[in-house]
């Protein structure tokens, strides 16, 4: 197996709603916030990060290509040909040599420039760079509203993203890994742009666009516009 050509994906993650993706912590203050947002711990600067991005396309393309098994686990198989397992890679018990590594490498998304100055002035104004979002929920049982808080990244907030896909010489040459280029790793960035990135999708968080989408320098954006989701 030899690597023939790696393709480089950049581009910006343009966040048109606030996104929330919570960072775990166990520690809630009273009156605090009970789902904190994930940041880096040195320069405690918001981002997002790439298993976030990657899992969630798979999510998505698994879905897409109708690999979802009856338990809701993540999709591995020893079918050489199979796109999920070719791109995404497979899990630990997979014996199959001919499906090789994964091709997809997707790299955590920071902060443009121009993000980072707006978000430090809105904390010099509000003291804190990010919003939170006030739900009420609904008590099944006695109808009463119950209160609670998500953090979100502000909406406009934009990210600066950067994937790999490696195209690899193996039995049937290159033209399987080139063919999934299109087919799951394209597709799966529109099917993330219409479905959304973060917890709360469904109640309005994290609905995204992707701009300057770039595939080795080259434009992509027309190609993403055209490529069809079902019909």
């Amino acid at each position: 197996m030899q690597l023939v050509e790696i393709k480089e994906i950049t581009g910006i993650i343009r966040l048109l709603t606030g996104m929330s993706i919570g960072a775990g912590d166990a520690n809630i203050e009273i009156g605090g916030n009970d789902n904190p947002i994930i940041r880096n711990p040195l320069t405690k600067e918001v981002y997002i990060p790439g298993s976030s991005i990657k899992g969630k396309i798979r999510s998505l393309s698994e879905w897409y290509h109708k690999k979802i098994n009856s338990e809701g686990k993540v999709h591995s198989c020893n079918n050489a040909n199979c796109q999920i397992c070719r791109v995404f890679g497979t899990g630990a018990n997979n014996k199959n040599k001919e499906i090789g590594m994964t091709r997809l490498v997707v790299r955590d998304a920071y902060l443009t420039k121009d993000s980072k100055e707006k978000l430090i002035k809105l904390k010099e104004r509000t003291g804190s760079d990010t919003e939170w979002k006030y739900e009420n929920t609904i008590n099944r049982l006695d109808s009463e509203p119950m209160l609670r808080n998500i953090e979100r990244i502000p909406a406009g907030t934009e990210f600066v993203f950067n994937m790999t896909y490696k195209v690899l010489d193996t039995n049937d040459n290159a033209k399987l890994d080139n063919e999934y280029f299109t087919e799951v790793v394209l597709r799966g960035l529109k099917l993330l742009a219409l479905d959304g990135i973060g917890g709360g999708i469904s109640r309005g968080n994290g609905q995204i666009e992707f701009i300057e989408l770039k595939v080795n320098g080259d434009d992509k954006l027309k190609v993403l516009s055209d490529i069809k989701i079902g019909g």
